[in-house]
C-alpha cells in the first residue's frame, strides 16, 4: 500500500461561484490576471506577486502546465477525475491525501465570516468529487480558526458528515500561536473527534516570520518561510502543552523536512 500524504488539490478558478453560498458571493474571492492569475480577496492578491515583500509566486497558481510535466491530468484541481487515477496508477500510489492550496490561508482573512463560508465551500466541492474516485483521493478539510467555534463546528460537520480525513492549520496564525488558549474550543472538538491536524504552510500567502526579510529571490522567502513557521508551530504545541492536553489529536507537520 503506497499512501501520497501529502497531494494536493489545487482550487479550480470557478470554485466560488460554483459553491460559496448566494450572501458571501460579492466579497469572496475573484480571479485575476496580475502577472500570472491569481485570486484577490479583501484588497490583497493571493499568491502575492513578485516585488513585494514575502511573495509568493511569479506566475500565480493557475499557470502550471501539466501536459509539460508529462501528466494525464488536465488541472491541478479535483475535477479531471480520470486524469488524476492515471497519474496515480502511473506513479503508483494507491491512496492520495489531499490538502488544500491557498485555502490553507483561510485562516488569516480580517473577515471570519467569509473564511468559514469559504471553507464550507471549498469542503463541500471536496466531499462531492472524492467520491468519483472510490476511495484513492481523501480530502483535508479547511477550517476558519479566526473563528474557533465555527472552526470546531466545521471540522465536526468535514469529518462525520462529508467523509473528509482531518484538517489543515498554519503554523501561525496572524499574530497568534498555536498554544494561545483563544483556539482551545477548536482543540478541544478536534480531540474528541480524534482528528488528524495537519499543520502546512503556503509560501506568499499570509504574513509568516522570516519571509518579510525578503524581496526576491523566492528561494531566499521559501526556504526561511516554510520551516520557520512549522517550527514555532511544532514548538508551540508541545511547549504549551496541546499535545499533552489533547493526546487523541494525530499532529501531522508537512514539508518542512524528510517530506522533500
Amino acid at each position: 500500500m503506497v499512501i501520497d500524504g501529502d497531494g494536493h488539490c489545487n482550487e479550480p478558478r470557478d470554485l466560488f461561484d460554483r459553491y460559496l453560498e448566494k450572501e458571501f458571493r460579492d466579497r469572496g474571492p475573484k480571479v485575476v490576471d496580475a502577472g500570472g492569475l491569481r485570486w484577490m480577496i479583501e484588497g490583497k492578491f493571493l499568491p502575492r506577486p513578485v516585488g513585494t515583500w514575502g511573495h509568493g509566486s511569479s506566475s500565480g497558481f493557475f499557470g502550471t502546465s501539466m501536459a509539460a510535466k508529462g501528466m494525464a491530468a488536465t488541472s491541478q484541481s479535483l475535477d479531471d477525475i480520470q486524469g488524476r487515477l492515471k497519474d496515480l496508477d502511473k506513479e503508483g500510489i494507491d491512496i492520495q491525501v489531499v490538502y488544500p492550496n491557498i485555502m490553507a490561508m483561510a485562516s488569516h482573512l480580517d473577515d471570519g465570516d467569509l473564511a468559514a463560508a469559504m471553507s464550507r465551500a471549498y469542503n463541500n466541492y471536496c466531499a462531492e468529487k472524492c467520491q468519483a474516485f472510490d476511495g484513492r483521493v481523501k480530502a483535508i478539510a479547511a477550517v476558519p480558526l479566526q473563528k474557533p467555534d465555527e472552526a470546531a463546528k466545521e471540522l465536526r460537520r468535514a469529518i462525520k458528515d462529508l467523509g473528509l480525513v482531518g484538517t489543515v492549520v498554519t503554523g501561525t496564525v496572524g499574530q497568534r500561536n498555536l498554544d494561545d488558549p483563544y483556539f482551545e474550543l477548536f482543540f478541544r472538538e478536534a480531540n474528541e473527534l480524534g482528528a488528524t491536524v495537519g499543520v502546512h504552510w503556503i509560501t506568499g500567502c499570509f504574513d509568516s516570520p522570516g519571509q518579510e526579510r525578503f524581496k526576491d529571490p523566492y528561494f531566499y522567502i521559501h526556504m526561511v518561510g516554510m520551516p520557520f513557521n512549522l517550527m514555532i508551530g511544532i514548538m508551540t504545541l508541545i511547549g504549551g502543552g496541546i499535545m499533552e492536553k489533547y493526546p487523541r489529536i494525530k499532529f501531522v507537520f508537512l514539508e518542512i523536512g524528510a517530506a522533500w
